[in-house]
């Protein structure tokens, strides 16, 4: 059983109790835009720059969000506050309403579902060496940043195959042959040439959901004057690279140490990988006021 609250619509329940209208679209359809927020004791990160994403979702799927932030915010912050959690899960869930067939009226009310968890616990284990990942082609090219939604069968049927041969997540590849994200996260790769460094990552050209710990991450590493590289990376291209890694709002940045049979380097400790995870986590601290253990939640 999980343990947690949501807020369907204003009406707060313990998770094992609550439910949604059986012609909610986003169960039916998956009609609905998403967002993912993690706090530690009680301090939540980014929440502004998550509704600002959530609103552009929305817009891009012609789907009409009637709660100002404001209103957003407070119940965010009021649900967190009941789970007592060194690290707290938020997923806000709105959906176009309710209504049976593709036809979409014009009378619909969104329904807002709010989840408020204790953040699962990442295997310590997954971080030793670094998470492998097994390239997964896509059959078709998509241009532009994605609308955060909630279909991800693709992703799931594929993380159930490449975890029977071994692996941890995917690595997913346009029809062009350009690298885009993992299942859940965007990626870096960097690379050396001499003394030369490069770090790259996809663009949103490639069809990649534009992350906000992705955008976090470019910011801090052009503050401390090192160059990040948004560009389109051909499949062909990994073997070339040092080392990669995963971001995203729940799990941070996650070193990756095997993408198909290319091993990395990413999880050593002198790695240039390891330089930018501790930027990071000043970034955090400087955000919610102490240290944490980005795992457990706990104050360091």
């Amino acid at each position: 059983m999980i343990d947690g609250t949501i807020s369907v619509n204003g009406v707060i329940s313990p998770a094992a109790q609550a439910g949604i209208p059986a012609l909610d679209r986003g169960f039916l359809f998956g009609d609905n835009v998403f967002e993912v927020i993690v706090g530690f004791h009680g301090k939540l990160l980014d929440v502004d720059r998550h509704l600002a994403r959530l609103r552009r979702s929305a817009a891009e799927i012609e789907l009409d969000i009637p709660w100002s932030d404001a209103e957003l915010t407070f119940e965010i912050e009021a649900l967190a506050s009941q789970i007592p959690a060194p690290k707290n899960y938020i997923r806000l869930v709105i959906t176009r309403g309710n209504g049976l067939g593709l036809n979409i009226g014009d009378s619909l009310a969104p329904n807002r579902v709010i989840y408020s968890f204790a953040a699962a616990q990442e295997p310590t284990l997954t971080y030793k060496d670094g998470l492998s990942l097994r390239r997964r082609m896509l059959p078709y090219t998509e241009r532009g940043p994605s609308a955060k939604t909630g279909n991800y069968l693709r992703s799931i049927l594929a993380l159930k195959q490449v975890k029977q041969e071994g692996y941890q997540d995917i690595l997913w590849t346009n029809a062009a042959g350009e690298v885009t994200e993992s299942s859940t996260a965007n990626i870096f790769f960097i690379g050396r040439e001499g003394d030369l460094v490069e770090v790259a990552t996809p663009p949103a050209a490639s069809g990649i959901l534009l992350g906000i710990t992705r955008d976090t991450l470019i910011q801090l590493l052009t503050r401390a004057k090192i160059r990040v590289t948004e560009r389109i990376i051909y499949a062909d291209e990994i073997a070339r690279f040092d080392e990669a890694f995963l971001c995203s709002t729940v799990r941070g940045l996650i070193p990756v140490g095997k993408i198909d049979a290319h091993k990395l380097h990413t999880a050593r400790a002198s790695s240039v990988f390891r330089h930018f995870e501790r930027l990071f986590l000043t970034w955090v601290e400087s955000e919610i006021g102490f240290r944490v253990d980005w795992n457990t939640g706990s104050r360091l």
